[in-house]
């Protein structure tokens, strides 16, 4: 008589449970492959006392159609976020897969499975015996689009990005000449010649020379070079590879047997060491 009553209430228990567990879908009919669709479970007891490890697991295949992205707890709910990855020839009745809980105390839920109605990429004929019953649907026709607009975007693009390359050199090539340093000049000078291949020591040693009497505001010779420490003494660390650029400069201009002038790359590096200095006066 014992067993009988716990086998009542245990069948009773179990019916209750399955009472209280219920699922509901968000859409259940018209389901195409990749469509989503969420599952809502309301469950008897709340999520904080499910074993985590009898909840369904993620990023996992349940049965031949879906997969289980996530899943969300909350309350007495339960959410299960699903995509449909496989469609059947024939438009067909499916089911959720059937899940089982356990809580921490060991009792067993169980998640019904709900109904859907999932399609397939073919269409369905209805001719007569003999016929196939599906024929593939045939490709789309996209309507040809309007690209007017978005070729009146790319001329004025272009437009704009040719005024502003004419800007760019007019101001590059043209009045910002005027405001650079002294030795900024000197160094756009040098690079000019040096890109253009045009690596004349000459040149480069005049373009130094005027670079050094715009810093004294004066003509600069050898012998009075104390004036330009004077007026500039910014440059004072580069006292020694100065006055050689100058002694090298007067044996070459002014010796009865010229000498020859410092090298170009010698040259370039002298202005690069001024440069560095004239931006930190």
């Amino acid at each position: 008589m014992r067993n009988c009553l716990v086998l009542v209430l245990f069948l009773f228990s179990l019916q209750a449970q399955a009472i209280d567990t219920s699922i509901e879908l968000d859409r259940s009919w018209g389901l195409l492959i990749g469509d989503r669709l969420t599952a809502t479970v309301e469950l008897p007891v709340p999520v904080t006392e499910l074993d985590s490890h009898s909840l369904p697991q993620h990023e996992k295949r349940y049965g031949p159609w879906l997969y289980l992205h996530d899943s969300e707890l909350q309350g007495k709910t339960l959410t299960l976020h699903f995509q449909l990855i496989n469609v059947p020839a024939e438009n067909r009745e499916v089911a959720t897969p059937e899940l089982e809980l356990r809580t921490q105390d060991g009792e067993f839920i169980t998640v019904p499975s709900a109904p859907m109605q999932i399609g397939s990429f073919m269409e369905q004929s209805a001719e007569g015996e003999g016929m196939p019953s599906v024929i593939p649907r045939g490709d789309m026709r996209l309507l040809a689009s309007d690209q007017t607009t978005l070729v009146w975007q790319l001329w004025t693009t272009l437009a704009v990005l040719l005024l502003s390359s004419v800007i760019w050199l007019f101001w590059h090539f043209g009045l910002r000449p005027r405001q650079r340093l002294p030795f900024a000049t000197a160094m756009f000078e040098l690079n000019k010649m040096r890109l253009l291949g045009r690596k004349d020591p000459d040149a480069a040693s005049r373009s130094m020379h005027h670079a050094f009497n715009r810093c004294a505001g004066r003509v600069v010779i050898n012998s009075e070079l104390d004036k330009l420490w004077q007026l500039c003494p910014w440059l004072e660390p580069l006292q020694a590879d100065i006055e050689s650029f100058y002694r090298a400069s007067a044996a070459h201009y002014f010796s009865p047997s010229a000498t020859e002038q410092k090298g170009f790359e010698e040259l370039l590096k002298l202005a690069k060491a001024c440069r560095e200095r004239e931006r930190l006066a």
